[in-house]
């Protein structure tokens, strides 16, 4: 097995930043318009955006018969509409932190989709995650359950288990030897096909302004299209470990995009939640290092 090209490193780690840049943006838009129409905006710049590629003569147009395809991009349209519903009442802070919990629940169900080993590691990983969630969910308080910051805490987390979902169909759909832009040229139109119109039916302020159609932009073309082609880039020469890598960079840049650009200052409960997150994902992590090290040097 060949190392991977630092080039390609390199692209992975800049997709990582981009989608830290996404919750700040993402929170910033859903302050200055319904969370829904932000939802619309978004999708519709990242459709528009890669039109002149599904227009080219050799697309591969019977990616939208894949049932499969529809299934990642219906997840992914979950989850961005409940990341934008839940950032009305919790913190980017929080918002990082809980989708990126992912990383764990993907090790997880790779156990029973793709028909990974399950070992004690993952288990591990999930319990530390998931003890994690409850402190930054509660704030060490069941009787936080029923308050705004908890209801948007859970459409948070339930966004990371949608791109849970999105991480484990599209890395088994890659691996049937798709081209990787036509695959995420396909499944970010379908999420559009499918966002917009979930949507449109629930926006209750049609306002709109100039800031927000910007960030709606930038969200739409860099923190989807570009992203997810660097991606899911990763996906395809990487597997299991890109996953873990793309996570760890994102919460980073996440986090400090936070604290700088919004000025988030995370409490006592949130730091203990979020340090037991990262272990979590450091556990599963070194699983996917400790494979890709055996494989080079078997090689």
């Amino acid at each position: 097995m060949t190392e991977t090209p630092s080039r390609t490193k390199a692209l992975l780690i800049l997709a990582g930043m981009i989608w830290g840049t996404s919750f700040v943006t993402g929170k910033l838009g859903v302050e200055g318009m319904d969370p829904y129409l932000f939802t619309i905006l978004r999708s519709a710049f990242s459709a528009l955006s890669v039109v002149p590629f599904l227009l080219m003569k050799d697309f591969d147009s019977s990616l939208f018969k894949n049932k499969w395809l529809w299934f990642v991009a219906l997840m992914n349209a979950a989850g961005l509409i409940l990341q934008n519903v839940g950032l009305t009442t919790t913190t980017a802070t929080n918002t990082v932190l809980l989708v990126d919990i992912n990383v764990v629940i993907v090790a997880f169900m790779a156990a029973f989709i793709l028909k990974e080993r399950l070992n004690r590691r993952i288990v591990a990983g999930l319990v530390l995650g998931m003890v994690g969630v409850t402190f930054v969910a509660t704030k060490g308080s069941l009787g936080n359950l029923g308050g705004g910051s908890f209801i948007g805490n859970l459409l948070v987390f339930i966004a990371g288990v949608a791109w849970a979902f999105y991480i484990v169909f599209t890395t088994r759909e890659l691996k049937k030897g798709y081209s990787l832009l036509h695959l995420t040229c396909a499944m970010i139109m379908m999420t559009a096909i499918l966002a917009i119109p979930m949507s449109m039916p629930l926006v209750a302020d049609f306002s709109m302004n100039t800031s927000g159609v910007a960030l709606g932009a930038y969200s739409g073309i860099f923190c989807t299209t570009i992203a997810f082609l660097l991606y899911n880039m990763g996906l395809k020469s990487l597997g299991a470990t890109t996953t873990s890598i793309i996570l760890l960079v994102e919460m980073v840049f996440g986090l400090l995009f936070s604290f700088l650009l919004l000025g988030e200052r995370p409490d006592s409960y949130t730091i203990a939640g979020g340090g037991l997150i990262l272990l979590a994902i450091v556990v599963i992590s070194l699983k996917g290092f400790e494979r890709g090290w055996a494989s080079r040097h078997r090689s």
